[in-house]
């Protein structure tokens, strides 16, 4: 699972956060985030955080990207109890659609509710998953829907994804599904931004600069 971002680590990205969209979710969601500080001292008060386990911390380098997992104890924003929080911190390169294919590196910033395999927890995270539609949504320039089904044709996953105009690239996508190791529900939040100068901002495309 290292390396790979839970369920749909999908088309997301993040010149400044206060005042914004992304703020009003990590403030909702993250116990703490990088949108009001440098990204280093955020990294640095995550690891000091007596409510978050490290479970795996590579640092960067000349081979390898960033990459940060653990869990939270006693750290719950959901309106349902999961039984596990998880949050994930990687970096990753993308290639951006212009015609030189231009390189770049984000940041996914992905927090993680994973629930029992039971009807109950099934209701519970898509209700969470409509939740946070119906009170982040209209904060947002625009978004779209996607969703999976079965073989039997029933709705497994559900995708949202939210942009920022003029910003092509999405920097928030929400989903909830099932887990297929454990059958296990999930809900989760993503975040993707750049870090420019130890500072988030939104991922711009080339022809956006």
């Amino acid at each position: 699972m290292k390396k790979i971002l839970v369920l749909v680590c999908i088309m997301i990205a993040c010149n400044g956060y206060s005042q914004t969209p992304i703020h009003s979710v990590a403030k909702a969601y993250f116990r703490l985030h990088p949108f009001d500080s440098r990204f280093s001292s955020f990294i640095q008060t995550l690891q000091k955080d007596p409510l978050f386990t490290i479970n795996i911390y590579e640092k960067r380098t000349d081979s390898a990207f960033f990459f940060m997992e653990g869990t939270y104890k006693n750290f719950n924003p959901f309106r349902f109890t999961p039984k596990e929080t998880r949050l994930i911190i990687a970096e990753e390169e993308i290639i951006h659609a212009d015609s030189l294919h231009t390189h770049d590196t984000i940041i996914n910033l992905q927090l993680i509710a994973v629930a029992d395999s039971n009807v109950a927890n099934m209701k519970a995270v898509e209700k969470e998953f409509k939740r946070f539609h119906n009170s982040q949504a209209g904060r947002f320039s625009s978004n779209t829907y996607d969703y999976y089904n079965d073989k039997k044709g029933k709705i497994i996953a559900e995708i949202y994804t939210y942009f920022i105009s003029p910003y092509s690239i999405a920097p928030v996508t929400i989903a909830w599904g099932i887990l297929p190791d454990t059958n296990y529900f999930t809900f989760t939040i993503t975040i993707r931004f750049k870090v420019k100068q130890n500072m988030a901002e939104y991922i711009v495309t080339p022809d956006e600069l």
